[in-house]
């Protein structure tokens, strides 16, 4: 499993070649990547070697040797040859990714640690290096460290998806779901239409459905996040956790409504975008909650909410599509242009301790 996920993250370092403006100076590096991502690894090793002969100042082709070697299993041969271009002057944070991910493979994780501190020093904003130390701590089951690493990688660099995709899921796996769930959407939008994405859309669907209880029609509650207040040492002056702000509002806007359902989720969100403005956004600030506000000025909030749940409900999602098929179509043409995809930074950036 773990194998699986770390290929699966290598596999687009090697794409990223053919959308490189760059020349090679050898040409035959194409096809010996078209011969290793055929599995051939042994003959798309001899062509880079050739190629390593013509341009040997380029570290693409022997890191592609070193990436060849990991798909193939020999990481003693992947470390070998990575070790050898440590010192070339234009290495990125991906070497030292591929180099720490063959230590663990080796099962050596305190040398992967290592070596992706290594390349922390070098790349102090790197979310993927940040990324791969966490997995290391979550498959060693540190769990705390784990998050840490995730939260920090998404601190240096709020634009990369792939922290976000881990600790979503594990917060939605523990009493802060709201920290999940915040996360998880972020995620959704930075990383739209693959594989992680429908899976965070299911996870999303199913933590939202754990977390409103409809006990009966007086009775509701919400599960999402704990937070705690000293009333002795409470001052009045100071911001409440943004759990309680949240809490509030979601509270409000689901009052007319008696049971959770694909569609009623949909409009207990419309519902608390509104009540969230009506004045905690100035003291509260959240990025996530920002953009909805964008979307629902630009009415496109509805249909959104709808398709970032689909996969929790698709039977639900096609009912609702059936006959809001214009209303979508609107939502798809705004949500598909550059300028209207979600903005993160450092200076707005989420990170889970703004929630206690």
């Amino acid at each position: 499993m773990k194998l699986k996920l770390y290929i699966t993250a290598f596999l687009y370092l090697s794409i990223m070649i053919f959308a490189q403006k760059k020349t090679f100076k050898c040409e035959k590096i194409y096809d010996a990547i078209k011969l290793v991502d055929a599995k051939k690894y042994d003959e798309g090793i001899a062509i880079l070697k050739e190629c390593e002969k013509i341009d040997s100042k380029d570290i693409t082709y022997p890191y592609e040797i070193a990436l060849a070697y990991t798909y193939k299993g020999d990481y003693k041969n992947a470390v070998s040859q990575l070790e050898k271009i440590k010192n070339y002057e234009n290495i990125h944070d991906s070497y030292f990714a591929l180099l720490g991910n063959n230590f663990d493979y080796l099962n050596n994780p305190e040398q992967a640690i290592k070596t992706y501190d290594d390349g922390l020093k070098k790349f102090p904003n790197s979310g993927k290096l940040y990324l791969e130390k966490g997995v290391v701590f979550e498959f060693e089951k540190k769990y705390a460290e784990a998050v840490k690493t995730y939260e920090k990688g998404i601190s240096v660099q709020p634009d990369y998806p792939s922290n976000y995709f881990r600790v979503a899921k594990m917060y939605m796996n523990s009493n802060d779901r709201l920290s999940g769930l915040i996360y998880g959407e972020i995620f959704v939008n930075l990383e739209r239409t693959t594989a992680r994405t429908k899976e965070i859309s299911e996870l999303l669907y199913e933590t939202y459905k754990k977390s409103i209880i409809f006990e009966s029609k007086e009775t509701k509650k919400i599960e999402f996040c704990k937070a705690v207040i000293d009333i002795e040492k409470f001052d009045k002056t100071n911001k409440l956790p943004f759990c309680v702000i949240f809490g509030k509002n979601f509270i409000i806007a689901m009052m007319d409504q008696n049971e959770f359902s694909f569609d009623n989720l949909s409009s207990i969100r419309n519902l608390f975008v509104k009540e969230y403005f009506n004045g905690d956004y100035q003291n509260y600030p959240n990025v996530l909650l920002s953009y909805f506000k964008k979307m629902q000025d630009n009415n496109v909030l509805n249909a959104y909410n709808h398709y970032i749940f689909q996969m929790g409900d698709s039977k639900a999602f096609e009912s609702w599509l059936e006959k809001h098929e214009t209303e979508y179509n609107q939502f798809v043409e705004w949500y598909t242009r550059d300028e209207n995809s979600i903005q993160i930074d450092k200076k707005n950036v989420f990170i889970s301790d703004q929630i206690r």
